[in-house]
């Protein structure tokens, strides 16, 4: 049975032109649909000036042989477009091969015939006309393979859609036997490739339908009806491999070739629709489905009609209850618009009674507050300089108090260190070792050795004060120009010099004094950190007198 119903939406829906490789980007697909249903009437007016010219060569034409051939290529662009039209000139077909003595063709449109009806649910019509032909006289093999062809057709159309579950099961049943007679050795390669398709298809195998699809697409030109159908049954593939996104790529890519080629028989978009409505798309689906119910009523087929009316009425459902939701919505906005603009008058006349008192204690405060404000702004101003000098005072309160403690500390170290060298002296002298002595006082050791106790002093007391002295002062300075302490805890002559005006002693020959360098060195030094401030030179040491603060 689930075979029979799959074979029946394969024929009585057309698919759609794809490319198989490639990511898959949907939205683009739908632009592409969209654009295409823009410009649906230049496809229609293509295709109604082929069949005006056809029928204009119909209406001159005398010799029975060429009216038929006329005929059936009006039967063939109407077959997709306009059923009755398409009936009506099959059927003309019919009497012309028949007044020619042409059985073969005769029989063939005869087939044609029934499978038109078929296709436009006219079921009973289509028995009527193969229960008519005898099978048994069929010479053609081509058309007694489209005669079995349109009896599994025509079974499996009326088991989809009969409602009795036996004759359901009977109808599926019959729409086999006669799938079994076809002879594949007389089909096209496309339809024996397309009946290997469907029959793994109905077996569940969506990945060996899919090799027999690979093939079927090398064979058709890409864009036409007949690419559309390969690609149809591709969407029916993908959507029993479980791949969704593919398979509204291919569905997609059926209904766009089914527009351009201005076919009215619009299943892929019927079935398209379905599946936006289902992914919550109204408005896309809305769109579709009213496409598909415009060529649906071109077409002018009972079957078409009854498929789309169920989505139409979906989606008008929805519609309805969205309009409803609105209003509702609406209505309470309204609602507490209106109790929001009784308020706001309210408020509003509460407002304007307070507004004359307000405005005479206004003019009465507003010299008092202008007064209050100049007040405010002197005393901000006084607060402001109060809190910086309060913060510079206890600033240098602490620097002096560490500094005095150091001082104290170090005048009683060399203190200590005077006396050591005078007992030393002294014994010197008692002794008479005047070589001794000499050597003594005249080696420079002692002094570097003082300067570097003191230096290590300095740079000790000055980090203990300011431990991120060294990272706040590279800080101020451009990359290239930062300077690396030679050890942890220590500084160099840069950073002493720098140090030292942060303790503000600025003047160059008090610096020069207390690192034994000349003035102009001390200046030297002083200009070329400065250079590599990020900022302005001239800023620069204010700056540093303000670090650690």
């Amino acid at each position: 049975m689930k075979s029979a119903v799959i074979t029946i939406v394969l024929l009585a829906l057309c698919p759609l032109m794809a490319s198989a490789t490639g990511t898959i980007d949907l939205e683009e697909a739908y632009r592409s649909l969209d654009e295409a249903i823009a410009q649906s009437d230049r496809y229609v007016a293509q295709r109604e000036d082929r069949i005006r010219q056809l029928k204009s060569a119909l209406e001159v034409t005398r010799d029975p042989a060429a009216q038929y051939d006329l005929c059936h290529r009006l039967y063939e662009q109407y077959k997709p477009y306009m059923n009755d039209s398409a009936i009506f000139y099959i059927d003309r077909c019919i009497t012309l091969a028949e007044g020619l003595g042409d059985r073969v063709h005769a029989e063939e449109c005869q087939i044609h015939l029934a499978w038109q009806c078929t296709e436009s649910g006219m079921y009973y019509e289509a028995m009527d006309i193969l229960d008519a032909m005898d099978e048994a006289k069929i010479s053609d093999p081509r058309n007694l393979k489209q005669y079995n062809s349109t009896l599994a057709h025509l079974y499996s159309e009326l088991g989809y859609y009969c409602k009795v579950p036996r004759l359901q099961q009977a109808y599926f049943a019959k729409g086999d036997y006669y799938r079994q007679l076809i002879d594949t050795t007389v089909c096209s390669p496309d339809e024996a490739l397309q009946i290997k398709e469907i029959a793994y298809f109905g077996a569940g195998d969506a990945q060996g339908a899919l090799r027999y699809s690979d093939m079927r697409l090398k064979q058709v030109e890409t864009g036409s009806h007949e690419f559309a159908i390969v690609a149809f049954y591709r969407y029916l593939d993908y959507q029993l491999l479980g791949d969704s996104v593919q398979a509204r790529y291919w569905v997609t890519q059926s209904a766009l070739s089914d527009v351009r080629n201005a076919v009215m028989d619009q299943g892929a978009m019927w079935e398209l629709a379905n599946l936006l409505m289902a992914d919550g798309d109204m408005d896309r689906a809305y769109r579709y489905i009213h496409f598909a119910w415009q060529c649906a009523s071109k077409f002018n087929t009972v079957k078409r009609n009854s498929q789309i009316s169920p989505v139409l009425t979906a989606i008008s459902d929805n519609y309805e209850a969205s309009l409803k939701r609105a209003n509702r919505q609406l209505l309470y906005l309204a609602i507490v618009a209106s109790l929001l603009a009784a308020l706001f008058l309210g408020i509003l006349f509460y407002s304007n009674s307070q507004r004359k008192k307000l405005a005479r204690a206004r003019n009465e405060l507003s010299a008092s507050n202008t007064q209050l404000a100049a007040l405010n702004a002197q005393l901000s101003d006084l607060n402001s300089q109060l809190r910086d000098a309060n913060l510079k005072l206890n600033e240098s309160n602490r620097v002096k108090d560490e500094y005095v403690g150091r001082f104290i500390h170090l005048c009683s170290f060399y203190i200590d260190r005077l006396d050591e060298m005078r007992k030393r002296v002294n014994k010197m002298v008692k002794s008479h070792d005047l070589d001794a002595l000499v050597r003594f006082t005249g080696d420079s050791a002692l002094r570097d050795t003082n300067l570097n106790e003191l230096y290590e002093m300095f740079d000790t007391t000055f980090l203990h004060l300011f431990p991120n002295f060294v990272d706040d002062f590279n800080a101020l300075l451009r990359p290239e120009c930062r300077i690396t302490p030679p050890a942890s805890g220590t500084l160099n002559t840069d950073l002493r010099i720098f140090a030292l005006i942060r303790l503000g002693i600025e003047d160059s020959s008090r610096i020069a004094e207390f690192l034994h360098y000349s003035v102009n060195t001390i200046y030297n030094y002083r200009a070329k950190i400065k250079n590599g401030s990020i900022a302005d030179r001239d800023t620069f040491e204010s700056r540093v007198k303000s670090l650690g603060m």
